[in-house]
């Protein structure tokens, strides 16, 4: 037999693709985990935005309307308000979102309908948005609708 022959044996090979195959998947886990995160933190800052926009709604709708009523209709993941405008017309604006759930909870001890022409009838909300697909996921937002003394809005 010739003693100075070169190549793998059997054992060699079946440690290196083990030695791989653990390396390959703890690349891949964190690969996977890193994708999640990031996706995670793009829902978070979606949902921050449009609660931002939610707020400013609201906000416009507290300082024009003659009176509303805020409603949280929870099934549908939706915020309907009805307005009684100054001219004693009335609308509804529903607030919803096909990827977002919105629910609210009035802080202080306004009562629906809310009239904001009445001193002290700022209104302090706690507005949550969660995720539809990972209601874990979620924002919640303390603030406040308030209309400013000496203001003439329309």
């Amino acid at each position: 037999m010739n003693r100075d022959e070169s190549g793998l044996t059997l054992v060699e090979v079946l440690a290196t693709l083990t030695i791989f195959a653990i390396v390959s998947v703890i690349i891949w886990s964190v690969f996977f985990q890193g994708y999640n995160f990031s996706q995670k933190a793009i829902s978070k800052n979606q949902m921050q935005q449009e609660t931002n926009l939610l707020i400013t709604n609201l906000l416009k709708i507290h300082q024009s309307a003659k009176q509303y009523n805020i409603i949280n209709t929870s099934s549908n993941c939706e915020i309907t308000v009805n307005i009684t405008n100054k001219d004693n017309s009335t609308r509804t604006e529903i607030f919803n979102h096909s990827n977002m759930c919105f629910k609210f909870e009035i802080k202080n001890a306004i009562t629906n309908p809310v009239v904001p022409n009445r001193a002290g009838n700022d209104v302090q909300l706690k507005l949550t948005t969660s995720d539809k697909k990972d209601p874990n996921n979620k924002i919640a937002i303390d603030t406040f609708l308030y209309r400013v003394k000496g203001v003439k809005y329309q």
